[in-house]
């Protein structure tokens, strides 16, 4: 990762998200998890609006260089308008708690020409979090608008196209505010909507998803983002009270002010600090007199436990081998390496980087040609404790009958994982116990006359 990493901000979420995946989403309307590096899910069910109001999550991700949002939504073709807002952490933008209303002729409730049944101006909603932009999608039209909050004589709003496959982001102007138009030149943000009204959010992700170029918004990978989706009426003033993330007790139609929402409200409405990724700068192996030795470094990390070191032979059947603990949570650039004394042959390494509440990504796949092995060695398993599965690892300095055993404490054979003719090399075992009882065993290499035990533990 890069000196800073973007945070993204969610509520509903927690723990790193690593970086290791680097394809980006498809900008297709359909934001799929498996695209995203962040999902913050909405769990509440819509009882105000209607199944056609529902949002289903705001998913992200980022390379240091874009930023792709991704809503899963109810949004029938009518001219409700699904609205993001975004607050990055180097952009000045309105206050929490100041007027986000504007005088552009965008069709919506967004609009400062709207008012409520007491003849007050329906737009004049205000954040309980800085906004910087406003982004508004019309269902109907699929046009995108977007605003910077900055400036006065209330934001001026621009039309960036028409959302389908292959937007264009240089389109007109609205209202009569500052700053001028947010995006200036082809390729600063692509986006698309998959309008859609039966499916259920809980078990589909259409929706709208767009990328932009955090540079043209005045961000860089060092900062952070807050996000806040909603549905807002286009026919009648009215707030969804279904938001991601939180959720309110009532219809926000006449109570628009977001900083003072109603009773039973739960949650901020907008995210808030999650882990910063852990992202790989650099993986390499280097054939040593001491075996392969692995180096790899990050940027920053936020959440990380550590990295599994694994090898493979094929790439499909791997082993555990160690397991290096990460530095936690720190800003800085940090170096890591470990030193596979029995690698042998062609061989592949790939790092499992975990999470402290379990998540993991893996990195890249590395290839090494380590040689024939000089010596005859047993390796301690791994994991130890185990539950019900560990790796086993020998090398042969020479081909040769070879026999790897495990017994109970009594010195009973329980299981034969190895007995044939093996040539030179390293060799790695998976044992699996799930049909044995906890406890201690033994397991025993015999290659020629070379003959070690070690013990292990069965923990279930």
């Amino acid at each position: 990762m890069r000196q800073a990493v973007l945070t993204l901000l969610c509520a509903l979420l927690s723990g790193a998200i690593s970086l290791f995946a680097q394809t980006p989403p498809t900008i297709d309307g359909t934001a799929t998890p498996a695209e995203y590096q962040i999902s913050v899910l909405n769990t509440n069910t819509n009882n105000g609006f209607g199944e056609q109001s529902d949002i289903g999550a705001i998913r992200t991700w980022t390379n240091g260089t874009d930023l792709y949002i991704g809503v899963p939504a109810k949004v029938e073709a009518n001219g409700n308008q699904l609205a993001i807002w975004m607050d990055f952490s180097e952009v000045a933008g309105r206050p929490a708690g100041t007027r986000l209303s504007c005088a552009a002729n965008t069709g919506t409730y967004l609009d400062s020409t709207w008012v409520d049944n007491n003849n007050q101006p329906a737009a004049d909603y205000r954040a309980d979090f800085e906004v910087d932009y406003m982004l508004a999608v019309n269902t109907q039209t699929s046009a995108v608008w977007i605003a910077r909050t900055a400036g006065t004589g209330g934001p001026r709003w621009q039309n960036l196209g028409t959302a389908s496959t292959t937007p264009t982001n240089n389109g007109t102007t609205g209202g009569t505010g500052s700053p001028g138009p947010v995006l200036g030149t082809a390729g600063q943000a692509t986006f698309a909507l998959n309008n859609q009204t039966n499916s259920d959010i809980r078990t589909t992700n259409t929706g709208f998803e767009i990328r932009f170029t955090l540079s043209a918004l005045g961000a860089t990978a060092a900062g952070n983002v807050r996000l806040f989706a909603i549905i807002v009426g286009a026919n009648a003033p009215f707030f969804s009270n279904v938001l991601v993330p939180g959720t309110a007790g009532g219809n926000l139609g006449f109570n628009p002010n977001l900083a003072s929402p109603p009773t039973g409200y739960t949650g901020p409405f907008h995210t808030s600090p999650i882990s910063l990724p852990v992202e790989l700068t650099s993986f390499t192996a280097q054939t040593t007199s001491e075996g392969v030795r692995l180096s790899w470094t990050t940027a920053s990390e936020l959440n990380n436990s550590g990295f599994e070191v694994q090898r493979s032979t094929n790439q499909t059947n791997w082993a555990t081998l160690g397991f290096v603990r990460g530095a936690g949570t720190t800003t800085e650039a940090q170096s890591y390496s470990f030193v596979d004394a029995s690698a042998s042959g062609r061989v592949f390494y790939r790092l499992k980087q975990v999470d402290f509440d379990g998540q993991f990504e893996y990195s890249n796949i590395i290839e090494v040609n380590a040689g024939v092995p000089q010596t005859f060695a047993l390796e301690q398993n791994y994991p130890n404790p185990f539950n019900p599965s560990t790796a086993i690892s020998y090398q042969l300095p020479v081909a040769g009958n070879v026999s790897l055993k495990v017994f109970d404490m009594l010195g009973k054979e329980v299981a034969t994982l190895v007995n044939a003719r093996q040539e030179a090399g390293a060799y790695t075992v998976n044992f699996n116990a799930n049909n044995l009882s906890s406890g201690v065993y033994f397991y025993r290499l015999q290659a020629g006359n070379f003959v070690q035990t070690r013990k292990m533990m069965l923990v279930k």
